[in-house]
């Protein structure tokens, strides 16, 4: 594995950068200053973060739009009753699978953790034990607290459960691992948010070492092929095999290796099929069995 680190460092020098984030939902949360604001932005983006990234970025605009149809800054909906106006201003909003009730029902699971524990990461904080490996019990648990809410809700919708993917069902929960990499490690592009010392926080926090890696179709895709992981599935088992692995050469924080790998294919830098020109000049190419093996056909 110190090999591979010796080909991820430079990767991650050359991706993880700030001129990147043009190809990334966290781009948006980074417009806002407020850390309620971010939260409550964060939490939208990841939740809508499947598709291709234009669909993405579109429909978070078109949702943002809808909440300032109520309020000057997203963080309105921490404390006033998420109510029928705003369903309303929702209604015709649809991302893929999703609709407006779904985010209607966010918004309100939100408001609720806010109100209940002081912010998202609170709730989530208040589950995880300093001596767990990663969070995926106290995120398993949190849910739990939240589907427990929802039976109490007037709406209900089908498709809502499509947002909140539990680890305990296997589930590799990408939309949930990137969100807690935004808020659970701290550089230029992650917010740090639900560390310890920020303010949304009373007290405890995450650490990045608890963090497992969020596994897209690039970046699961690119995990398999340079040996990260044997798996064939990509659940949660192989997002923390694959942690597990780059906790090897990175144990205080596993997940820094992220958003440079998904750029090679947010990019299509690093493709499903062979191409020469772009395989032979990739930084991991003496390390991928995908170029090797078609390099010897």
């Amino acid at each position: 594995m110190h090999g591979v680190k010796s080909f991820l460092t430079p990767l991650v020098a050359r991706y993880h950068r700030s001129e990147y984030l043009s190809s990334d939902p966290l781009e948006i949360v980074h417009r806002f200053l407020n850390p309620r604001d971010q939260e409550v932005v964060a939490l939208l983006c990841a939740v809508l973060a499947y598709g291709n990234v234009k669909q993405i970025k579109r429909s978070i605009e078109d949702a943002l739009g809808r909440l300032a149809k109520r309020g000057s800054s997203p963080s309105w909906v921490i404390e006033t009753a998420v109510d029928e106006e705003l369903r309303s201003n929702l209604k015709s909003f649809i991302h893929r699978f999703n609709q407006g009730d779904d985010l209607w029902i966010l918004f309100k699971l939100i408001s609720l953790s806010w109100k209940k524990y002081g912010s998202v990461g609170s709730h989530l904080i208040h589950y995880l034990k300093p001596d767990d490996k990663d969070f995926g019990e106290a995120l398993s648990q949190m849910f739990d607290d939240w589907k427990i809410w929802l039976k109490d809700f007037p709406v209900q919708s089908k498709t809502f459960s499509y947002l909140i993917s539990s680890p305990r069902d296997g589930s590799c929960c990408k939309r949930w691992c990137m969100l807690l990499r935004w808020m659970g490690r701290k550089d230029h592009l992650d917010l740090g948010l639900w560390m310890e010392g920020s303010p949304l926080l009373k007290e405890g926090g995450i650490r990045s070492s608890q963090l497992v890696m969020p596994l897209d179709t690039h970046t699961g895709r690119i995990s398999q092929y340079i040996n990260l992981t044997g798996r064939k599935t990509l659940n949660w088992l192989a997002a923390v095999e694959i942690t597990d692995r780059l906790r090897e050469i990175s144990p205080e924080d596993p997940t820094q290796y992220d958003f440079a790998l998904s750029r090679l294919g947010i990019l299509s830098l690093c493709q499903t099929k062979y191409r020469a020109e772009i395989c032979t000049r990739c930084e991991l190419v003496t390390v991928c069995k995908f170029a090797k093996r078609h390099q010897n056909d």
